[in-house]
Formats: C-alpha cells, structure tokens, sequence
C-alpha cells in the first residue's frame, strides 16, 4: 500500500474513541439500569454471560467471512457499517429500554396497561436484548477495524496506526466514563432539552460514535486483493482474531514452498469449517508453559471484571449507601445516584491505563516482565481489598487508578510473554504439532470470554447468597491474589 497521510490514519483510527466511548457508557450504565427497573440480584450478571457465549462460537465464522468478502466497496468496511447499525441499536435499546416500552404500551393500547408486572418484563427483556447485541456488536467490531487498519497501510503506517488507536481508546473510555458522572438534567441547560441524564448520554455517545464511524469508513480506500497470500499484515496481526487464521495459513504454505494462491484458498474453505475443533486442538497440544500464562491471565481478568463491571454499583449501593430500587426522587434513590462518583473513579482508570501505557517501555527494561507482571496483579488485589475494607468515596477515588494499571497489565504483559516463548522456541520441542503464534495469542485472548462467563455465572449468586454487592470486590482482590501467586511462582519468563 502507498504511504498515508496522518490525516488519513486519524480519520481510519478515529472509530475506536467512538467504540469505546460507548463501551464505556455501557460498563458504568448497564448494572445500575439493569436494577433500577426491576432486574432480581441473582441474575443481572447472566446478562454479561450471552455476548461471550455468542463470540466464542461464531467470532470465527465472522472473520473467514470478512477474509473472504468480494464485496465492491471492499472487504473490511461492509462489515464495520453493518456492526456499526447493530451497536448503535442495541445501545438504544438498553440506555432507553424502559422509555421504549412505555411509549409502545401507550399508542397501541391507548392508555397504559393496568398490570405494571408486564410493563417491569417487558422493560427487562427490551434492556437485557439492547446489553447483548450492543456486547456482541461492540466486540466484534473491532476485528474488522483493525484488520481494515492492516490491509490500507504498510508496516510503518500500520504500527502509527496502532498507536492512534491505543490513544483514542484510552481517551475515548476516559470521556465515557466522565460523561455518566454529570448530573447533566439537574446541574447543566440539558435538562430543558431532556427529561433525564441517559437521553442526554445516549445522544452523546450516538453523535460521538457516527461521527468517528463516518471518519473511518471515508479515510482510506479499500482495495480487495483476491490473492490470500499476497494481503499485508502487521507484526501486531498475530493478536488480531480476525487474521489469526490467515497467518496460520500462510506459515503452512511458506513451509511447504509449492502451495499456490488457490490452494490456500481451498485449504481456507476447507478448514474454516473446522474452526473450533483446531482450537480443541490446539488446547489439547498447549504446552506446559502456555497453559500456565492462560491460567494466569484468567485469573487477571475474573479479578477485573469483578471489579470493573460491578463498580459503579458497589459505590451506590455501598459506598453512597443508596437504593436502586427506590423512585429517583426519594431519598435513598438521590444517594444512589452515587454512581455518578463510581464513573468518575473509572474515569480515572481509563486516564491512568492510557498513561501507563506509555511507562510500560522504559519499566520492563529496568525490572522486566516479571516484576511489572507481579506489580500489576498485586496492587490490584491490596487496592480492591482496602476499598472493600474502607468504602469512602476519597479511597473509591484515589484506588482506581489501580484499575487502570491492571487493565494496561493485561492487555501488554501477557502478549509480550506469548512472542518471546516463540523466541525461544527450544523449551517447546516435542510438541504434537507446529504451533503458530497467531493460534497461541488467540488462545490467551480466549480467557477474556471464559472469564466474562465465569463471572456471569458467580458473581449474581454470590451477591444473591450473601446479600451484598461488597462480594464483587471481595472476591477481585481474592482472585487477584490468586494471580499474582501464580504469576510468581508459575509463569515462564
């Protein structure tokens, strides 16, 4: 591909301060929304757990179907429009759920139902159907963005490329987390404009996020290559789902040296179909050291989770000691609006990981991977622990900043340890097979899904059994301790 511009490289990254910005509304909003309208303890997180079920299935099929479109327009941005409408749909449908419902119940019966017990369903299936395509939509998206990113830059273009990406999605998290943390129909002019403060987020993250759609899809045009081998990857492809099999691919076809451009195609055909019994496979063959980085990494993001899916609520409920059940305008219902003070602590989180980031470099030069791995693991779990101990709106605060570091660990360390165990490849001889590195980081990513359903399936049973949201964080440090025992004792480094 030609060199780009730096305008145009903006434009083509644009989309991630858009995507996470949602992302962001939607991880400070969801909970709270999920409780405010009747949801019972023991199942608002089942919620989280459908989008990973889904992703784990058919995020496969979606990226051989992206590989091989022969669609005009290109191969990448067909996709990106058609995930960019279902997200934008599904945040509709989960920030206005209830708003929905209502309006619906009104204009065909002509009045409001009398049985307020079908409205509460209704509003529930509405929201929980919006949390789930807006997860798998949100999700996804970001295979073809990258991909699209890969395919119109060289490699120089391709890693500035990255970089702004890496920029916009912490500052695209931090303005999404700020803006649920605004009283924006009470303490600002919206609130002549909108009846309450989701309107007023829901337009903005809208705006926010066709806009930066609209920038990426007309930066840089699209071209379809029709030879597999010939199309341009990046060294950071590897951790990309949507081109993990093409680099497995095309390593077969290089070793083999005779393979053409339509044996590769057909061998494409013929193993995509066979997608999730490679991955069998290739858990079943992971060697002794790979397994060891993914229970780790497990345990990182179960801990995580806990904290980050659950925080907002955990500072109303317990921190502000609010109520999110009780009318908005009562007592108990005003203290839990104390979520606004849960967005603002992941506001700083996202600040921090963005800025962490950038210390990553010069710190695992100093003392390495393994202590940098330690420290992110073990600051998390003291810092869930004391806030556990000492819910204070000041400690709330000033510990999420600890989010951030963990969040900047686990999306950095682990790929790092992956790309040096094929370095040094020797301590993996006797495998059953040759092991790419695209399958490798695929099956390290795959514990983000596993510790999404993990946490799902726990997390509403343990709140229903002991009867407070403080479990959430409780059982972050736990896991978070777990890990930082066996990113010590464990890990190969």
């Amino acid at each position: 591909p030609p060199k780009r511009s730096k305008c145009q490289m903006f434009m083509n990254s644009a989309i991630m301060f858009g995507r996470e910005f949602c992302y962001a509304v939607e991880a400070g909003l969801t909970t709270p929304i999920l409780l405010s309208i009747g949801l019972p303890s023991n199942l608002y997180s089942l919620v989280w757990v459908i989008s990973p079920i889904l992703g784990f299935v058919l995020q496969p099929i979606v990226g051989n179907l992206s590989d091989r479109c022969k669609c005009r327009w290109g191969r990448r941005r067909p996709f990106i429009l058609a995930l960019s409408i279902l997200l934008i749909l599904g945040m509709t449908l989960f920030l206005n759920g209830e708003q929905i419902v209502s309006h619906f119940d009104t204009n065909i019966n002509g009045r409001r139902t009398a049985d307020p017990r079908s409205m509460i369903i209704a509003a529930i299936t509405v929201t929980i159907v919006g949390v789930v395509l807006f997860d798998f939509s949100a999700d996804f998206i970001e295979g073809p963005i990258r991909a699209y990113a890969m395919d119109v830059c060289d490699e120089e273009d391709t890693k500035i490329n990255l970089f702004y990406q890496a920029v916009f999605t912490g500052a695209g998290g931090a303005f999404g987390y700020a803006s649920g943390g605004v009283a924006w129909t009470s303490g600002t002019p919206l609130g002549l404009w909108f009846p309450t403060d989701r309107q007023v987020i829901y337009t903005a993250a809208a705006v926010v996020f066709i806009t930066t759609c609209v920038l990426n899809l007309t930066s840089i045009p699209e071209s379809n290559p029709m030879d597999m081998n010939n199309v341009k990857l990046s060294p950071y492809a590897e951790v990309d789902p949507m081109q993990s099999k093409l680099l497995e691919l095309r390593s077969k076809a290089s070793s083999k040296k005779k393979l053409s451009a339509n044996h590769l195609d057909l061998i494409e055909i013929g193993e995509s179909s066979g997608g999730l019994k490679s991955l069998m496979r290739s858990i079943a063959s992971m060697p002794k050291d790979l397994r060891n980085l993914c229970v780790c990494h497990l345990f990182g993001w179960v801990a995580f989770l806990c904290m980050a899916l659950f925080f907002t609520d955990f500072v109303g409920q317990v921190v502000m000691q609010g109520d999110p059940r009780s009318p908005t305008n009562s007592r108990l219902g005003t203290l839990y609006r104390g979520v606004e003070v849960g967005n603002w602590g992941l506001t700083i989180n996202a600040a921090v990981s963005s800025i962490y980031c950038f210390l990553m470099k010069p710190l695992m030069r100093k003392i390495g991977p393994r202590s940098l791995y330690i420290f992110g693991y073990l600051t998390f779990s003291v810092g869930c622990l004391v806030v556990a101990l000492v819910p204070s709106v000041y400690i709330v605060l000033c510990l999420s900043s600890i989010i951030g570091i963990m969040s900047a660990t686990l999306y950095t360390v682990p790929y790092l340890l992956v790309a040096q165990y094929h370095e040094n490849y020797k301590h993996w001889k006797g495998t059953p097979q040759e092991r790419g590195i695209g399958t490798d980081c695929a099956l390290v990513t795959c514990m983000i899904q596993l510790a999404q359903i993990i946490t799902g399936l726990g997390i509403g049973a343990l709140v229903n059994l002991t009867g407070t949201v403080t479990v959430t964080v409780i059982t972050a440090s736990i896991v978070a301790l777990l890990g930082t025992l066996w990113a010590a004792f464990c890990v190969k480094y």
